[in-house]
C-alpha cells in the first residue's frame, strides 16, 4: 500500500492516458511490474510456479487467492461461528475497535460467499455491549 501497488492489485488502477509523457507511462509500467514483483518475492519458492507464467499483479493476486482461500461450507460456518462468538472486551478495545472487528468479520464472510443481513450484524454489535451503553442501544 505504502508504494502504491494496491490499486494494481485490486484493479482500480488506471492506464496511462493518451496523452501521457513518456516518463509517466514508463513510471506507471514500473509500478505494475513492481506490483507483481513484490507478489512473487513474496510467496515461498514452493509455490511460485503457480504465479511464474504471469506479469500482472492482479492475476498473480487471483491466482492465489483461488488457490489458499478456503471457501467450503466448512470454512464459511467457521466463519459464522467465529462471528457470533465475538465479544466486546471492556478491558482490551474502545467500542470503534469492537465495531470494526464485526464489520471485518462480516466482510470476511461477504467475501466467503454469504449475504449476512444488516439486522443480524446490528444484533451482534449491540447485543454484548457492557451497561454504560444501554442508553443508546
Amino acid at each position: 500500500m505504502k508504494k502504491g501497488f494496491c490499486q494494481f492489485i485490486l484493479g482500480t488502477e488506471k492506464p496511462c492516458s493518451e496523452g501521457a509523457s513518456d516518463r509517466e507511462r514508463l513510471a506507471y509500467e514500473l509500478r505494475k511490474q513492481r506490483s507483481y514483483t513484490t507478489i512473487y518475492m513474496g510467496v515461498e519458492r514452493k509455490y511460485q510456479a503457480l504465479i511464474a507464467d504471469t506479469e500482472d499483479g492482479k492475476t498473480a493476486w487471483d491466482t492465489l487467492k483461488a488457490n489458499f482461500e478456503p471457501s467450503s461450507r466448512a470454512r464459511l460456518a467457521s466463519l459464522v461461528d467465529d462471528f457470533f462468538s465475538s465479544r466486546f472486551d471492556v478491558n482490551e478495545e474502545t467500542i470503534g475497535i469492537y465495531r470494526k472487528k464485526i464489520v471485518e468479520k462480516n466482510q470476511q464472510i461477504k467475501e466467503a460467499g454469504f449475504e449476512m443481513p444488516d439486522i443480524l450484524v446490528c444484533f451482534q454489535l449491540i447485543l454484548y455491549l457492557p451497561l454504560e451503553y444501554d442508553s443508546l442501544v
